[in-house]
């Protein structure tokens, strides 16, 4: 972002000539030099700089703050605070000015560098998506994103609006506190981990996926960590993307429908990424994983816990998403991870789905998850309230379902073998089957295999 325009506002003429050498030095330009705020808002006003680097104590008269408020009641230039002085009051003064960045004498010049082209990279409106903290803009910003930014040095340097909604209580004027804090604590992570995620976003580049009001595996909100750079591809911060509430948007209803309509499926069901991130996890996959079953979902990442395992899993997401990204979604392949017990294995069929189609983000792998050792209960309910079927009827239909026979169900449910013949005969007629190989199908197929409960008389 070299090249750009600077005003610089500084009452002491050798610290003026001393920034200006600095900027220069980086490649940036200073157009002019303000001894005081009136100068300021003259030369801001007949100039339009792209940038103003404002020190907040000019003597005499109006400071840089009154400066700053009355230069963006009319121009929307980005204003940074240069000053030693920092107490309370006077943070309070600059931040209802909404400056784009705030640098504390004495600084370095990485520090200059970070700010800058922080605050130009924010001036990009389409860049994050959010546009400057203005009286006149603030209606217009309900709409826009929810972001954290930090500089290369991992401070927070700026939240937007929205971000402050939706974080609520939690956000603890964050502004110039370590990304780590803000990290551990929005979503429990200690100290050692965020800092490691921290490190790796600065420093390797990588984006990093935060799940956020997480009750059980694969759910919660997934908000992006991720670098932000300048056009040589420097990384000078970072941004934290905030997911938007589920049901905020139509798109978002559309969202919950779909996760609540695989909840009630018998089957496990995980939406996942290439590299292993969980986008939904149904309640039956949750049960799965509840039970030990040699599935594990850490950091909302799904792994075996067998290493051999884990490995195979890794290959079998990887090839579906490698299809999915060809926009091949009939491929499908399987594999089975057995558990800790000698009867506990989990079959799981991998199916590519391609981007653009069901998840606008990317291309992404649903796994389905099989574990014939885990209890499933016929939901009586179903069988009373959809088929019609008496209390005894529905006893019988389960025990049937649940592989025993009918002379063991006529024994367990203390009736003779002749009454359960007849309830079954009764359970044909309302069902319309005729053969019972062909209902114990249809009802575990059918919505009595489904987790669905019905009010009285509906």
């Amino acid at each position: 972002m070299a090249g750009e325009q600077i005003l610089v506002v500084e009452d002491q003429r050798a610290v003026a000539s001393a920034l200006q050498m600095r900027l220069r030095g980086l490649g940036y330009a200073v157009m002019a030099i303000a001894k005081d705020g009136l100068e300021a808002i003259e030369k801001a006003t007949e100039l339009h700089p792209d940038l103003i680097l404002m020190d907040i104590k000019l003597g005499d008269g109006m400071d840089g703050i009154e400066a700053a408020r009355q230069i963006r009641s009319h121009l929307d230039i980005p204003v940074i605070y240069v000053s030693a002085y920092a107490d309370q009051q006077l943070l309070k003064r600059a931040r209802q000015t909404y400056p784009a960045g705030f640098i504390n004498k004495p600084f370095t010049t990485k520090d200059l560098l970070t700010t800058i082209d922080l605050a130009l990279f924010q001036r990009d409106k389409k860049a994050l998506g959010v546009t400057a903290h203005t009286p006149e803009n603030e209606s217009e910003e309900e709409n826009k994103e929810a972001v954290v930014t930090a500089d290369v040095e991992a401070r927070v340097n700026f939240v937007s609006k929205s971000a402050v909604r939706l974080l609520g209580r939690r956000n603890k004027r964050i502004v110039g506190h370590p990304l780590t804090e803000v990290l551990s604590d929005i979503y429990g992570f200690d100290h050692t981990h965020a800092a490691a995620i921290v490190d790796r976003v600065l420093t390797l580049g990588s984006e990093e996926r935060l799940v956020r009001n997480e009750k059980a595996p694969g759910t919660g909100e997934i908000d992006l960590l991720t670098p932000l750079r300048d056009v040589q591809g420097q990384s000078f911060g970072a941004v934290l993307k905030f997911a938007s509430p589920l049901g905020s948007t139509s798109g978002g209803s559309q969202i919950k429908a779909f996760e609540k309509a695989i909840d009630a499926l018998p089957i496990g069901i995980a939406v996942v990424t290439e590299d292993m991130s969980v986008l939904h996890m149904n309640a039956y996959a949750r049960e799965i994983l509840k039970h030990n079953r040699g599935l594990d979902c850490t950091n909302n990442r799904l792994s075996a816990l067998d290493r051999q395992f884990d490995v195979k899993l890794r290959q079998l997401v990887f090839a579906a998403a490698a299809k999915a990204r060809e926009g091949i979604e009939d491929g499908s392949d399987a594999m089975f991870i057995k558990g800790p017990a000698i009867r506990n294995q989990v079959e799981i069929i991998a199916t590519p789905v391609a981007a653009g189609k069901h998840f606008k983000e990317e291309s992404c792998v649903i796994l389905y998850l099989f574990d014939a050792s885990l209890d499933r209960q016929v939901s009586h309910d179903v069988l009373t309230c959809l088929y019609g079927l008496t209390q005894m009827e529905a006893k019988i239909v389960q025990l049937l379902v649940s592989g025993s026979k009918l002379d063991d169900t006529a024994k367990n449910l203390e009736i003779s073998v002749n009454t359960a013949r007849t309830h079954l005969k009764h359970v044909f007629h309302k069902t319309g089957i005729n053969r019972q190989a062909e209902l114990v199908h249809r009802i575990e197929t059918g919505p009595a295999g489904l987790i669905i409960n019905f009010n009285n008389g509906h």
